[in-house]
């Protein structure tokens, strides 16, 4: 009977789930004639007007546009890993990014030189560029686009190293664009045109942007009738700041509107390994599964009327990417410091009561609050995206004065209620927050993650919609504790209600592709729910109950990706593509990318080896409390329960996602300061016990002894006076 029940509740959140991410298919393109991609490494939006640049302002007054990420194998990427990525339809590089030092600049990483052989071309170091990628875990393949498209003509050596055969062979080349391009656009179904780069500034750029355009302009002039033209900004031009670029597309299926990729999902971004699908979409080729990108869909509605405002809104996603990678080192500092003296003060202020010395309980509760403001910090950094603080002239000092304020407002939400008088309520009501503000997020299409202090950037393109790991970790460590604080101490049957009542609609945002696409945070919620079940029900835990856990996980992600896989190719998210990757057999390829990435971060210093010592020193002392976290255990029963779901789910997620040290680490920024805000309310006022209280060690009634009854008012454990307000 339990588990019918069990397949009919996975079957039903199923069907939530794949109605959620229901979409219309897109209609089929029609196939173009011809494809010309023109790439221009370090074109941005900024560089594109009327005035400066009329021919890219025409194309893209007219076609579809949107902001391109162009990262490749390494962090940043020079000219000749964007045109070996635009190739190969995946991350690529020229040389081991292991290896790669920004201080050389891209000078080393530049396209390889062409043997120019009677009106063809020939990339002599292909064999090279295979064996380096070989050793990478992008799997990217070097001419696959050239292997895939039979004829392809390319000018410039960038573009012959897009478009070249896995033998290096370019069937027509050219190392500069002719006066009149015409017969050589149309010698080929595929022309690749490199137009070099942009210096970085000054005089020299004005004038290298009036050749481009010139150069453009003669290429629109006399490119083949019903043909596509893509105009990419396709690398940066130094090898320190990654930038969002240019990407306009002109043609049949490309009228006025933003473009879309599957890749991200996220109008108006799009990605340098769409690129390659896009042409061979376009001229009727399927598209290999080798390749990650996706081809581009355009004219999607929108878009602003004027180009003028196009021009600045797209400008401004780049604007906000660069702002977040800036801020984010100063934010986590500060925050680090804010954080180590509350925690610092908080824990000096306990170990004084437990050796007798009279703590002033007005002191212990006023950092209590500011840990309390603490364990909102995750949630504010959503919270405030909301207002465009990247745009300000200081954006750190704006960014971190925006959420001491959203902070403060959440602790005044936990004392404006009547939960306030319940010893776990001021906590419960931050977390409540917390799970508020993230479901909302994601049931709006989480605009608000996208370039916050704990969300994603599309700089890194590792994730474009939906909840990312790392928002993930913050949202599951507030659910656990909300759950377990109301949940635990009822009957058996009310406990386990409550449990069930958040879980569903938890897991449905999460795991919905429409919604919150999270493939690992599905498979991390549902064993650590049921584990909380367990917990609050005062049921045994044992392996078997864990390794059906595991499996109910398992099977949930198997039925969403099987759903989302019956959608659409271009409509899928990546439990569809998943889903597909085991059908052809990549999955296992996929997997190892996941671990090595997860590894790779684990490793990445001594600062995240450190910080795994800490989680694990902390996840620890949970299960082996020190006295004082003892006796708050005997007065708030709730809150050992509740900390061993955090661990439960971080332990979890360490395993299922690939952000490995971070899950863990960014779960504890909300459990600890909660852990150690519900310490101080519950001690406040409260006489050191002659001897500790014992600590409890089972999930079973043991964890609701003390002194007092579990989750006990405060003001029935605290003087007259000392009653918070």
């Amino acid at each position: 009977m339990r588990r019918t029940r069990l397949a009919a509740f996975a079957g039903l959140l199923g069907a939530l789930l794949g109605a959620a991410g229901a979409v219309p298919a897109a209609a089929t393109p029609l196939p173009a004639s011809h494809v010309v991609v023109v790439g221009v490494a370090g074109l941005r939006w900024t560089d594109v007007s009327p005035q400066r640049t009329p021919t890219l302002a025409r194309l893209a007054d007219g076609g579809s546009v949107g902001s391109m990420s162009v990262r490749t194998a390494p962090s940043v990427t020079c000219s000749g890993e964007g045109w070996l990525t635009l190739g190969t339809g995946t991350y690529a590089a020229v040389e081991d990014p292991a290896r790669t030092k920004a201080s050389r600049g891209c000078g080393p990483r530049q396209p390889p030189p062409v043997d120019e052989r009677h009106g063809a071309g020939q990339v002599v170091t292909m064999p090279l560029l295979e064996r380096v990628n070989d050793g990478l875990r992008f799997g990217a393949h070097p001419g696959l686009l050239g292997d895939t498209v039979p004829c392809a003509s390319a000018v410039g050596p960038g573009a012959a190293l897009a478009v070249a055969d896995p033998t290096g062979h370019v069937e027509a080349y050219t190392a500069t664009l002719p006066d009149n391009p015409r017969g050589f656009l149309a010698r080929c179904p595929l022309t690749a045109v490199d137009l070099g780069a942009l210096p970085a500034s000054g005089n020299a750029r004005n004038r290298a942007l009036a050749d481009f355009d010139a150069a453009l302009g003669r290429i629109e002039e006399t490119r083949p009738r019903e043909s596509v033209l893509i105009v990419a900004g396709l690398a940066e031009t130094d090898a320190h700041q990654p930038r969002l670029h240019v990407a306009v597309v002109a043609g049949e299926n490309f009228t006025r509107g933003w473009l879309r990729s599957p890749s991200t999902r996220r109008k108006p971004y799009v990605q340098l390994s769409d690129l390659a699908p896009t042409a061979m979409a376009q001229l009727g080729y399927d598209v290999p599964e080798a390749m990650a990108g996706r081809p581009l869909m355009g004219r999607l509605s929108g878009r602003p009327e004027s180009l003028g405002e196009t021009i600045r809104h797209l400008a401004d996603t780049d604007k906000a990417a660069v702002a977040q990678r800036d801020v984010l080192g100063e934010f986590f500092v500060g925050l680090g410091v804010a954080s180590l003296l509350v925690y610092g003060g908080l824990i000096w202020l306990l170990w004084r009561r437990r050796r007798g010395v009279p703590v002033p309980a007005r002191a212990l509760r006023g950092l209590g609050v500011a840990a309390l403001g603490l364990a909102s910090v995750p949630g504010c950094t959503f919270v405030v995206n909301a207002v465009p603080w990247w745009r300000s002239p200081w954006p750190a000092a704006t960014l971190s004065g925006l959420v001491l304020a959203a902070a403060a407002a959440t602790v005044a939400i936990a004392y404006a209620g009547p939960w306030r008088r319940w010893a776990a309520g001021l906590v419960a009501a931050v977390c409540a927050v917390t799970v508020v503000v993230t479901i909302i997020d994601g049931l709006t299409g989480a605009t608000l993650q996208i370039n916050s202090m704990l969300g994603y950037n599309p700089l890194v393109a590792g994730r474009f919609v939906g909840f990312g790991n790392i928002a993930f970790a913050a949202f599951g460590a507030a659910v656990m504790l909300l759950t377990a604080l109301l949940a635990h101490g009822r009957s058996r049957p009310v406990a386990l209600a409550v449990v069930a009542a958040i879980a569903l609609p938890m897991i449905v945002v999460d795991g919905s592709p429409a919604w919150g696409a999270d493939f690992g945070g599905v498979l991390t919620f549902v064993p650590a729910f049921v584990v909380l079940a367990l917990l609050v029900a005062r049921a045994r835990i044992n392996v078997a109950r864990l390794l059906l856990a595991g499996a109910a996980g398992v099977a949930l992600v198997a039925v969403i990706g099987i759903v989302d896989f019956q959608r659409p190719v271009e409509a899928r998210s990546h439990f569809g593509r998943f889903v597909a990757s085991v059908l052809d057999g990549s999955a296992g390829a996929t997997v190892y990318r996941k671990l090595l990435t997860s590894l790779d971060l684990l490793l990445i210093g001594p600062h995240t080896i450190l910080a795994m010592a800490l989680v694990v020193w902390l996840a620890v002392l949970v299960f082996r409390p020190p006295p004082t976290l003892s006796e708050a255990y005997g007065r708030i029963g709730s809150l050992r329960v509740a900390l061993i779901a955090v661990v439960v789910l971080s332990a979890i997620g360490f395993g299922t996602n690939d952000s490995s040290v971070a899950i863990p680490v960014v779960a504890g920024m909300v459990a600890l300061p909660a852990a150690l805000a519900l310490c101080a309310t519950a001690l406040a006022g409260v006489p050191v016990p002659r001897r500790a209280l014992p600590a409890a060690t089972s999930g079973d009634d043991a964890a609701t002894r003390g002194s007092t009854p579990p989750d006990t008012p405060v003001a029935e454990v605290a003087r007259p006076t000392e009653v918070l307000p």
